[in-house]
C-alpha cells in the first residue's frame, strides 16, 4: 500500500504482531540460515563482529562482551545474530542501541510485567517491546532527543529486577532515569556521575545496598534524587557536592552519621525519616521552610535521634508508613490540640483562615469554600487543619495545592483504587498519595513543569469518579 524501497521492514496490510527478536532467530535457524554466516554491512559475519567488538569494547569489559551468559554477552549476541535492524560498526546509534539491550538482559528482561521482547509472554501498551526491530527511542519508556540519543528511560512498576549496568553511562544525554516500584538489587553504579546532564534519578522502592557513590558529585545539574525505601547505607557525604538537588527522598534505608549542612537553595523536599542518622538537623535547612520564608515544604528526620526543633514530621525509628493528612487530624485531636487554634505563618488561626479565603475567593465561590461539606469546603478545611505543609496565604503554590486538593475531593479521591490520602484503603505504586505533605507535583499522575506549575495530570482506570 506504501510504496518504500528504504523501510527496514515491510508488513502485510492488516499484520500479524511484529516478530520478536527471539522468533526472528528462530526463523533464520528453521529457513536453514547459519546466523555465524550472516552477511551484513558489506562485511562477513566474522568481519562484522570483529569490529563490533572493536567499538563495544570501549563501553563493556570485553570479557563480559566475550561471555554469552553475561547481559553484555547476550546483548552482543542479539546484535549479531537475532536484531532485525542489522546495526553497522560506523553506526552513530550503535553504541546507544547495544546499551539498551544490556540494560534489557540486566534487569531480566524477559521476566517484565510487560513489554518484554516476547509477545506471548506480556502485553505492551503505551510503547514498543523492547528488542524490537525499530529505533530504541521508539521502546517503552524511553523518550529521545531530536538528536536521536536517549534523554528519559522510565519503567515503573514493571518488575524491573537484576542490577543496574554501569553502561547506561555511555548514555551521555541521559537527563532523567525512572526506575521504582521494581526489585533491583546490588548498588547504584558509580559510572552514573559521568552522566552529566543527569537531573533525575528515582530508584524508590527496590532492594538496593550500598552506599550512594561519591562519583554521583559529578552529576552536577541533579535535582530529584529519590532512594527512599530500599537498603542503601552509609553516609549522606556526597550531598556536599549536589547544590542543585530539590527534592531528597532518602527515607526507609539504613544510612548513618549526621545530616550535612549543605545550602541547597532550590529544596522543595528533604525526607531523613527512617534511618539511623543521628545529631540534630542544621539550620540551614529550617531557615529555608515556607514558614521562615522559604521554599522547602517537607522536612523529616527521626527526631528522637536527630534532633529537629523545626520538621514538618517528625517520626519514630523504624517509622510506619507515613501517615495521611486523615490521620494528622486524627493525631492532633487524640493529643487535645484544638485544630481552630493551630498557628501557622505568624498569624492567628483565624487570621490565616481570613487570608486564604480571601485569594482563594477568586478560584471558588465563597459559599462553596464556606460550606463544609463541598468539595471545596473539604479542600479548604483540609488546607486549615489537617495538610502537613502549612500553607500561607501569601504563597506562590496555595492556589494550586487548593485546586488539586478540590480535584481529590471532587472526584471521590477516597474511592479511588489507588493512591487515595488513606494508606490503609489502598496501595500506592508510582507515586505518592494525595494529600500527602509533599509537593502536588509528586502526587501520583502529576508532572509539573521546572518553575513549579502543573503541566500534566495522569489517573487512569483508578475509580476517578464524581
Amino acid at each position: 500500500e506504501v510504496e518504500c524501497d528504504c523501510c527496514t521492514q515491510c508488513f502485510t496490510n492488516p499484520p500479524s504482531q511484529a516478530p520478536s527478536s527471539v522468533s526472528l532467530l528462530v526463523s533464520n535457524l528453521d529457513s536453514g540460515v547459519d546466523p555465524t554466516e550472516i552477511q551484513c554491512c558489506g562485511m562477513t559475519a566474522k568481519e562484522r563482529e570483529e569490529n563490533l567488538q572493536n567499538v563495544l569494547k570501549d563501553v563493556s569489559d570485553i570479557n563480559l562482551i566475550s561471555d554469552s551468559f553475561s547481559p553484555q554477552g547476550k546483548a552482543f549476541n542479539w546484535l549479531l545474530y537475532e536484531d532485525g535492524v542489522c546495526m553497522c560498526p560506523n553506526d552513530s546509534s550503535l553504541v546507544q542501541r547495544y546499551v539498551m539491550a544490556v540494560f534489557y538482559f540486566s534487569t531480566n528482561g524477559d521476566s517484565w510485567t510487560s513489554c518484554s521482547a516476547d509477545p506471548e509472554e506480556t502485553d505492551c501498551e503505551g510503547g514498543v517491546r523492547y528488542l524490537s526491530p525499530v529505533d530504541v527511542c521508539t521502546w517503552k519508556g524511553s523518550q529521545c532527543k531530536r538528536s536521536g540519543s536517549m534523554k528519559i528511560i522510565e519503567l515503573e512498576s514493571m518488575n524491573v529486577t537484576g542490577t543496574i549496568p554501569s553502561e547506561l553511562s555511555s548514555l551521555q544525554d541521559l537527563q532523567q532515569l525512572y526506575l521504582e516500584k521494581g526489585g533491583l538489587t546490588g548498588s547504584i553504579p558509580p559510572s552514573l556521575g559521568d552522566l552529566t546532564n543527569l537531573r533525575v534519578i528515582d530508584l524508590n522502592f527496590n532492594s538496593l545496598t550500598g552506599p550512594i557513590p561519591k562519583e554521583l558529585g559529578g552529576s552536577d545539574r541533579l535535582v530529584v534524587l529519590d532512594l527512599n525505601d530500599n537498603y542503601l547505607s552509609g553516609d549522606l557525604s556526597v550531598l556536599d557536592d549536589l547544590p542543585g538537588l530539590a527534592l531528597i527522598q532518602l527515607q526507609d534505608n539504613a544510612f548513618t552519621g549526621i545530616i550535612p549542612d549543605v545550602d541547597l537553595t532550590n529544596l522543595l523536599v528533604f525526607q531523613t525519616h527512617g534511618n539511623e542518622l543521628s545529631g540534630s538537623m542544621p539550620q540551614t535547612y529550617c531557615g529555608k521552610l515556607e514558614s521562615n520564608g522559604g521554599s522547602l515544604k517537607s522536612l523529616t528526620a527521626d527526631c528522637a535521634e536527630v534532633e529537629c526543633d523545626c520538621c514538618t514530621q517528625c517520626f519514630t525509628n523504624p517509622p510506619s508508613q507515613a501517615p495521611s493528612s486523615v490521620s494528622l487530624l486524627v493525631s492532633n485531636l487524640d493529643s487535645g490540640v484544638d485544630p481552630t487554634e493551630i498557628q501557622c505563618c505568624g498569624m492567628t488561626a483565624k487570621e490565616r483562615e481570613e487570608n486564604l479565603q480571601n485569594v482563594l475567593k477568586d478560584v471558588s465561590d465563597i459559599n462553596l469554600i464556606s460550606d463544609s461539606f463541598s468539595p471545596q469546603g473539604k479542600a479548604f478545611n483540609w488546607l486549615l487543619y489537617e495538610d502537613g505543609v502549612c500553607m500561607c496565604p501569601n504563597d506562590s503554590s496555595l492556589v494550586q495545592r487548593y485546586v488539586m486538593a478540590v480535584f481529590y475531593f471532587s472526584t471521590n479521591g477516597d474511592s479511588w483504587t489507588s493512591c487515595s490520602a488513606d494508606p490503609e484503603e489502598t496501595d500506592c505504586e508510582g507515586g505518592v498519595r494525595y494529600l500527602s505533605p509533599v509537593d502536588v507535583c509528586t502526587w501520583k499522575g502529576s508532572q509539573c513543569k521546572r518553575s513549579g506549575s502543573m503541566k500534566i495530570i495522569e489517573l487512569e482506570s483508578m475509580n476517578v469518579t464524581g
